[in-house]
Order: C-alpha cells, then structure tokens, then sequence
C-alpha cells in the first residue's frame, strides 16, 4: 500500500481549505474530485473492505471537521485574513425614497406595469403603481415609498361607468 491516496486526501483537504479564503466554487469542486479519487484508489489498493470503510469514513470526518471549523473561524478571523469589513455599518442604508414627494403629485413618465418611472419636479424616479397599470401621462399622488421607489396611485381615478338601461 503506497501513501499515494493519503497525499491526494490532504491535497484536496488543502484546496477545499482554500476555497473559504477564495470563493468562487473551483477549489471546492476540485478539493472534492481529489478526496473522491483517494477514496478510489485506496479501495483499489486496500485489502479489505473493512479498510475502505475506514478510509472513507476518516475522509468523510476530515471533509466535515474542515467546514465546520472553517465556518466557525472565518467570522472570527480579524485583520487582514478576514472576509469580513472590520468597519461598523449600522444603519446603513444603500438607497431611498425622497420622503419630501409624499402627498405631491407627479405624471407617469413610462408606463407603470405597475413599476416604472414618473417624473417629479423634472426627475425622473422609479416608481410602483398602486392603482395597477397606468399608461404615460398620467397624473399620480405620490402617497408612499419603499426603498429608491415611490408608491403611487393614479390622482384622477376614472369612475366606473354604471349602466344606463333599466331591466322591464
């Protein structure tokens, strides 16, 4: 028995280690063919089956200590080894509404289906129709907002036609 399988069983232990610091799936991929070809060829090369089950069940336990120890010292980790920003980021927020719109009216500047774009004391803003689709042109009360898009309603809804003849 040559220590070939083992070499190929720390080699992908090594790369699946890797792959924490370098994401992107490769290291992974590669880290799992290579414990799944020690596993092969120590089975081709061991005596036993009992052997191979060992071997399998060591590689196995050596693949999971690695991740969960991987997972629990990667949000530890500080400096520069770290994949984590060291800088306090509460309260931030990437984007708004203009909370100053509410109440105000603005003209649908693409057609709202129900998003799109109104135009706003001559900007054009992402918006999302409340009142469902609106065609450009349309009048609408700014009457909310979530996250960079304003919620609005039409301003002038049509009233619904009622019927005009009496049933005899």
């Amino acid at each position: 028995m040559t220590l070939m399988p083992v070499l190929i069983l720390l080699t992908g232990l090594l790369l699946i280690w890797v792959e924490f610091y370098l994401p992107g799936a490769i290291m992974g991929v590669l880290g799992a063919i290579a414990v799944c070809l020690s596993i092969v060829l120590f089975a081709s090369q061991a005596e036993s089956a009992w052997e191979t089950l060992l071997f399998f069940l060591v590689a196995a336990a050596l693949v999971v200590g690695l991740c969960k120890y991987m997972l629990w010292k990667i949000p530890r980790s500080r400096g520069s080894s770290s994949i984590y920003s060291s800088t306090d980021q509460t309260g931030y927020q990437a984007s708004n509404f203009d909370a100053a719109a509410i109440g105000k009216t603005a003209i649908v500047f693409t057609d709202l289906k129900p998003g799109g774009l109104i135009l706003f004391q001559g900007k054009r803003l992402a918006a999302i129709s409340q009142s469902g689709y609106l065609i450009k042109g349309t009048d609408v009360l700014i009457i909310g907002g979530e996250g960079e898009s304003l919620i609005v309603k039409a301003a002038n809804p049509t009233p619904p036609k009622t019927n005009t003849y009496e049933e005899t």
